[in-house]
């Protein structure tokens, strides 16, 4: 069942592992959150459950 789109998937697939290869190589991922994307998101977190539970009071 080699048919063309199976080669196409095939050679798709090849493309992308070697893609997430060289980005592992790399000491920076594009996009990847660091500490203070973290810490925003945890003290939104925060403050949407502080908000509800004092609007629910």
């Amino acid at each position: 069942m080699n048919t063309m789109q199976d080669k196409e998937r095939a050679a798709d697939l090849e493309q992308r592992i070697r893609c997430y290869e060289e980005l592992e190589t790399k000491p920076h991922w594009p996009g990847a959150m660091g500490l203070a994307d973290y810490l925003a998101a945890l003290l939104l977190t925060v403050g949407l459950v502080v908000a509800c539970y004092v609007w629910g009071v």
